[in-house]
């Protein structure tokens, strides 16, 4: 922050000091202090000749700091809403929820590479069709838009053609046991994260907020880290990483799933955990809105 004499751009500068999220701005013996957490008082002016000047200089630094806190909010509320609206599905998505309680079924290894993801010719197995619909088509858009951002999510694999999202609580069970089947179907699928706290609450906040805080390229990492027994020491919090995980939190909620881990493919259809038996099952899951539009011609 720099306060100049006269003009405001022009004007010879009077002092120059950087703002923490904490500044402190106060008179004492007419001399102007600026205090900031972890640093000395620092005296920015000081005229006994004319003690009025100092009140005065204090009023324009608090007008100035006024100015400043409302900018930074209004800016900060545009960009967080416009990114909660992004992952908001229009209308009610309550139709979407699956309720996961069946015991979980690891990717058979064996079988990674038995078929292609996205087989031109494959019948379709009974119960997984799902005619696409608006309420769908419209998660998959906001879905993707969100993971676009690259603030809401983690990017486990990229690269590939396809996408599956996953709603995920580090501290819940079905998550972690799910981590392997994530890292064996991300050679042939694009897997992005968004991290909630539906099960730890605080206590996954603090593990999540600091790998949502990092650049996307190390989120990776820092994701895989916290199902290390014990986790990673989580590291420092930021404003984004809390924001972007209420977000989530919000998003989850308002799609109206009811527990995770939420699997959800590239087109919007929620994916059962029995689409996940082996990649046969997982390329026959994938491929059926593809199927049923061939149907249709």
């Amino acid at each position: 922050m720099t306060t100049r004499i006269g003009d405001a751009d022009s004007g010879s500068v009077l002092f120059t000091c950087t703002l923490g999220k904490e500044p402190h701005f106060f008179i004492r013996q007419n001399s102007l202090i600026f205090r900031q957490k972890h640093q000395k008082d620092l005296v920015l002016f000081s005229d006994s000749d004319s003690p009025d000047e100092a009140q005065h200089l204090l009023n324009a630094l608090t007008d100035a700091l006024v100015r400043r806190q409302k900018t930074k909010l209004f800016w900060r509320n545009l960009f967080f809403g416009l990114g909660f609206l992004a992952l908001l599905a229009i209308g009610s998505h309550s139709v979407l929820s699956e309720t996961h309680t069946t015991t979980h079924v690891p990717l058979d290894r064996a079988d990674a590479t038995s078929a292609p993801l996205l087989p031109e010719e494959h019948a379709t197995e009974k119960g997984l069709m799902q005619d696409p619909s608006p309420a769908l088509t419209t998660l998959a858009h906001n879905l993707r838009a969100a993971a676009q951002r690259k603030i809401f999510t983690v990017p486990l694999t990229t690269g590939h053609s396809r996408t599956i999202y996953v709603f995920s609580d580090p501290l819940c069970p079905h998550c972690r046991d799910l981590e392997p089947t994530l890292e064996a179907i991300g050679k042939k699928v694009n897997i992005e994260i968004f991290p909630v706290s539906l099960i730890g609450k605080k206590a996954t906040a603090e593990q999540v907020i600091p790998v949502l805080c990092a650049s996307p390229e190390h989120r990776k990492a820092l994701w895989h880290s916290l199902f290390d027994d014990p986790p990673l020491t989580p590291s420092a919090s930021c404003d984004i990483g809390e924001k972007a995980l209420a977000v989530n939190d919000k998003a989850f909620s308002a799609y109206g799933f009811r527990g995770t881990p939420q699997l959800i493919s590239d087109d919007g259809r929620p994916i059962p955990f029995s689409a996940l038996k082996n990649e046969d099952t997982l390329a026959i899951f994938m491929n059926a809105a593809h199927q049923q539009e061939k149907h249709h011609e």
